[in-house]
Parts: structure tokens; sequence; C-alpha cells
């Protein structure tokens, strides 16, 4: 459990989270009640809301409706609280063979990358690979739960992304998944979006990025997932062969 947490706590912020993701709507101590069988009342799931939305993991919208994750919730759930995903067989394989066939004439490698990325996650992507880059699925930004000057901001980002490439290089690339959550995005102050990036390092040994933005209420562990396999795939001599393929149908 986490340090500043105890399990009573920590169990309950994980089923609001989870709950929240699911359904988009503020979520009540009654409802997490009747969905979760926590072996507690709904008063003492109100009592131990109103501790944690004290300690800056929840907010409450409106005066009579539930609470909400902060960025601080969201964080400490994706850190700790949130059992990893793992792809099934079928789903790896599905990612592995539409690598495998991104062999279309007059579609640059980088922007198939990031559409199976965005594909993927439903989430919009990018992908910045050894002299090419790609963005896709900057419509999944635009919603009922955004901002439309924040989603401006978001697709800018998006759009501006090889401008940027070098500072996101420097800023982002790493060997593991990571997770920024609305004002932790650096290159934009866009509050309301989630960046699930990771660095790739390419068999020659060129490094790249690739990853996905998108609301805060995601399904954490599954894009995470996704994030990741894809990089191992491009880390490894599958991702050779796509530049190969790139490359003679390119050049």
């Amino acid at each position: 459990m986490p340090m500043s947490l105890n399990s009573r706590s920590a169990v309950i912020l994980a089923a609001i989270i989870k709950e929240y993701i699911n359904t988009g709507h503020p979520v009540g101590s009654k409802e997490i009640a009747e969905a979760y069988n926590l072996g507690v009342s709904p008063a003492t799931i109100r009592s131990t809301m109103s501790r944690l939305e004290k300690d800056g993991f929840l907010t409450q919208p409106h005066t009579s409706a539930g609470r909400v994750p902060t960025d601080k919730g969201y964080k400490l759930f994706v850190a700790e609280l949130m059992r990893r995903f793992e792809l099934s067989e079928r789903e790896r394989k599905h990612l592995r063979e539409e690598l495998l066939t991104l062999k279309r004439k007059h579609e640059e490698l980088g922007r198939s990358i990031s559409k199976l990325l965005s594909e993927s996650t439903s989430q919009a992507a990018f992908a910045l690979l050894p002299d090419q880059s790609g963005t896709s699925g900057a419509a999944n930004l635009i919603g009922q739960e955004s901002k439309p000057d924040e989603a401006r901001e978001a697709v800018s980002f998006l759009e501006e992304i090889e401008d940027h490439s070098h500072e996101l290089m420097t800023k982002y690339f790493g060997d593991q998944p990571e997770v920024h959550i609305g004002r932790e995005i650096k290159l934009a102050g866009t509050s309301d979006y989630t960046l699930i990036v990771s660095g790739v390092k390419m068999p020659n040994g060129e490094k790249g990025l690739i990853g996905i933005v998108g609301p805060k209420r995601m399904k954490y562990d599954k894009n995470l997932s996704v994030v990741e396999y894809i990089a191992k795939l491009l880390s490894t001599g599958l991702g050779a062969a796509l530049i190969a393929t790139f490359v003679a149908h390119n050049f």
C-alpha cells in the first residue's frame, strides 16, 4: 500500500478511479458500495472519500455530485494501485502482424506506427523515429469532456511535434514507458490530458520516441502495455525489418 494511505483508503481510491474511467461520471459512495464488494458500508466509504478529497486525491465538481480523481489521484493509481494489464497472445499477435504488414508504398513509417498506436489505444499518437516522424488520431483529443482551448493546445502539440523532437527526446526518452498527467506534460500547458511515452532503441543504435496523448480518463493499464509492447517490437529485429521495408518501397 502507498505510504500516504492505509489499505482501506487505497482500495476505495482505486475503485473510485476505476469506476470513473469506466463511466465518465462523478462517483458516489452508494455507487461504489453496490458495484464493489469492499466489505464496508456506504457511510464508511463516504467518510473515506471525504478524507481522500481533503488529502488532494479526489475533488468534487459540484456540491451534490460524487467525486472525480485529481492529477495526484491518477498519479498514485498508475504508480502504485493499478494492476498491470497483460496483453493476450491474440493481441500481441495482432500487433506483431500489423507492424509486419506496414508496407504501404505511399505511407511513411512514422505515420504508420502512430496510426497503429492510435487505433490500438483510441488516443492520439505520435512516432519520432530516425529521420521520420508521424502523428495520428488528433480527432480523439476532441470530445465532450475537453475544454476547447485545451483541445486546441493539445492538437497544436501534435501538429508541431516534429519541431520539438529534440526537446521531446531530451525530456522523455527512457527505457520504460512513462506517464505524465496534466501540467506534467512539458512543452504544453494543457491540464486536461495525459501523455504516455516510451523511448525506442533501434537495432542500429539510433533512438526514437513513441507515445500517445489522451484525456486523463483513459485505460491506463492497457494503454501502457500497448506502448511498451510496440516499443519493444521496434527495438528488436522486427524494427530493422520495418525500416528495410520502408527504404525498399520509397527509394
